[in-house]
């Protein structure tokens, strides 16, 4: 079964549409992996939310919804309105406003994001989660690091099995093999090894003009696919 990972998306259904096109994501046989931060910033937060919640549906166990940070923060403001303030700060404003203008609130959407998002994924070959892992504990990491920790990622230290992340903005996915030396860019559509150790981050910044990147896994090798962001296209 092909998998396939999709970075940060922060409301631009536009590029996640045209990303699944160009993928090709099979929804009868593909599994997708979604790292977090479906929301705030971006045009259209609550698309994203019903495009993945419809997909949901229709494929069950093979989407998985990685939870970011940003959906951290509306689960928390929804609770406690004195965190509004940090939420709007962080791009929740364009989510409220996004979520209005089809007549729902922030509060509609927390049992659906407590029940179908995940701190992280872990199989045979990789670990996803949305920021970070530290490799002395594996899996067994707090939520603040898979949620918010970029430090393994900058240091290019981490030296457990592979980690998939998105979280921090980058020109272009890049691999970090944990030696502590410079990354490794990863342009798109070179069929590539899959790494058994280091990291891949693919957040791509498609929200900030970059672009929206997924990697595409099958067997042992994997492959990358970006769809421009806002501003770049033409």
């Amino acid at each position: 079964m092909r998998k396939v990972i999709v970075g940060d998306i922060h409301g631009c259904l536009r590029e996640l549409k045209l990303l699944w096109e160009k993928a090709k994501i099979n929804t009868k046989k593909d599994m997708v992996i979604q790292l977090g931060d479906m929301i705030d910033r971006g045009p259209d937060p609550c698309g994203v939310l019903e495009f993945f919640r419809e997909r949901k549906e229709e494929m069950g166990d093979r989407l998985v919804l990685v939870r970011g940070n940003h959906e951290k923060i509306l689960l928390e403001a929804v609770r406690d309105p004195e965190l509004m303030e940090l939420w709007s700060a962080n791009g929740g404003m364009e989510t409220v406003r996004s979520l209005k203008e089809r007549g729902m609130k922030p509060a509609d959407w927390v049992s659906w994001l407590e029940e179908e998002t995940v701190l992280y994924y872990q199989d045979e070959k990789i670990l996803c989660a949305h920021a970070g892992v530290d490799h002395e504990i594996g899996a067994e990491n707090s939520e603040d690091v898979l949620l918010w920790d970029r430090s393994q990622l900058l240091k290019n230290r981490y030296g457990g099995s592979l980690a998939v992340v998105g979280h921090t903005p980058l020109s272009v996915a890049a691999y970090m093999d944990g030696t502590g030396g410079p990354a490794r860019a990863l342009p798109d559509g070179r069929l590539r090894p899959l790494p058994k150790s280091g990291m891949i981050c693919l957040d791509t910044g498609c929200v900030f003009g970059g672009k929206l990147t997924a990697m595409s896994i099958v067997g042992g090798n994997f492959i990358l696919h970006s769809e421009p962001g806002p501003g770049r296209r033409g």
